[in-house]
């Protein structure tokens, strides 16, 4: 059994960072690929929603599939199409042209991500789920943190090796994205392994949901849907504020696409050293304080980065802020996900699961859309705020903020965490 489930584990980590080490490459340049096909901060925006909308539409639909046919089945199927549409990306040449290839691509990443992250809750033992579920997320962002620096390279080789034109070489790494997802797609065939076997007779299936629904107490109800809340202003929060760090460093500091690469690479890795660490303690300890605690680190760092244009040696300490931002999510993340298994019957754990990352994903459409529209309105003003006269490209990182200090304090307050040793799910 413990072979069975730590191999499970090892797989569908491997199959994360394939699609996060593609997804890691993407995400710097995506502002400059749209900038080159005439866009700018509201048209990116728009285009972080068009994939955040369909995501948080059909994650729910998913998991609750996935509770039905199967982990494995939905996985594979999204991780295919995630291949196909990294292709599909390098062919428009406008920046309207890529919404339809980004719509699509939140329909595969509702089906790889929160159906993944319930086969790990399945695969792993209660008291081992916060460093399971710590390994998975370790192995996705180190994908995100190679991704960058590959990519980069990648770029530059084009360019400046190859002598290819920029917006040729800004596609280059969309190929290499849709190779890796192919090939963690056969991966996942060959060895990915379902831990709930699917309940093929529907009467028996719905049976068994009603059951499982009617037997979570009021308390955990209540916990639930303040974690529904919570999810919400933290995607919220964390879009509206990433979605245009690359023009707030490049208009402040200088840096271009391929130093911000490598920049959110660097960060995204000294965050990732504390991920298994706080999993590891919160199987020992309690989770509820490494998930609001990290909030809110991650809240004070954002603050400190929105005011680093005024403050001697401001490049250096953006970059600290910026990599405190990604650690105190990344210290949280784990907790996080584990007190949400504790929480959720077994039967019904895709569905819950896709639940919260719905509402993850609600707030991360509105916040590019605010951000970007914010970016636009406010870039080339100054704001007198008492004695200090702040840069508007500031704005969205005090907004961003100021949106996840309540929600933090709310899950301390009334989120319920079950005692040791003892789980809904």
């Amino acid at each position: 059994m413990t072979e069975k489930w730590v191999k499970n584990l090892i797989v569908a980590s491997v199959l994360a960072f394939c699609i996060y080490l593609g997804f890691g490459m993407i995400l710097p340049i995506f502002p400059e690929y749209v900038d080159r096909l005439g866009g700018g901060g509201f048209e990116l925006g728009v285009l972080m929603a068009s994939f955040m909308f369909t995501r948080a539409f059909l994650a729910r639909a998913f998991g609750k599939l996935s509770d039905r046919v199967g982990r494995k089945r939905v996985i594979i199927s999204g991780m295919f199409l995630y291949a196909l549409l990294a292709y599909l990306f390098t062919i428009p040449d406008s920046w309207w042209g890529l919404i339809f290839v980004r719509v699509m691509q939140g329909t595969a990443s509702a089906m790889v991500w929160p159906v993944g992250e319930a086969l790990v809750v399945d695969s792993a033992p209660p008291s081992k789920r916060s460093r399971a579920i710590s390994i998975y997320i370790f192995l996705t962002n180190l994908g995100i943190v190679a991704g960058p620096l590959l990519g980069g390279l990648i770029i530059l080789t084009a360019g400046s090796g190859l002598g290819l034109d920029p917006l040729v070489s800004i596609k280059a790494p969309f190929y290499f994205t849709s190779v890796i997802s192919l090939a963690g797609a056969v991966i996942g065939i060959l060895y990915l392994k379902d831990v709930l076997p699917p309940i093929k007779d529907r009467l028996r299936r719905r049976r068994e949901e009603k059951l499982a629904y009617a037997r979570i107490k009021r308390r955990i109800r209540s916990s639930l849907f303040i974690l529904y809340a919570n999810s919400l202003f933290e995607g919220l929060s964390w879009s509206l504020g990433s979605l245009v760090m690359y023009y707030f460093m490049r208009d402040n500091f200088g840096i271009e696409e391929v130093a911000f690469s490598i920049l959110f690479g660097v960060s995204q890795g000294l965050a990732l050293l504390f991920v298994y660490p706080s999993g590891a303690m919160s199987d020992r300890t309690r989770k509820k304080p490494f998930v609001v605690w990290g909030s809110i680190g991650t809240r004070i760092a954002t603050l400190i980065l929105a005011f680093t244009p005024l403050m001697p040696g401001g490049k250096w300490l953006a970059f600290l802020t910026y990599a405190g931002k990604d650690t105190g999510r990344q210290i949280a993340m784990p907790a996080t996900r584990a007190l949400q298994a504790d929480l959720t019957p077994r039967r019904l754990r895709g569905t819950i699961i896709g639940t919260i990352q719905a509402y993850s994903n609600v707030g991360a459409v509105i916040g590019p859309v605010m951000g970007g529209l914010i970016w636009d309105l406010t870039n080339s003003r100054q704001y007198d705020i008492g004695i200090l006269d702040i840069p508007g490209d500031s704005i969205p990182f005090l907004i961003s903020a100021l949106l996840g200090i309540i929600p933090a304090y709310v899950v301390l307050r009334w989120v319920y965490e079950p005692p040791k040793g003892k789980t809904v799910g």
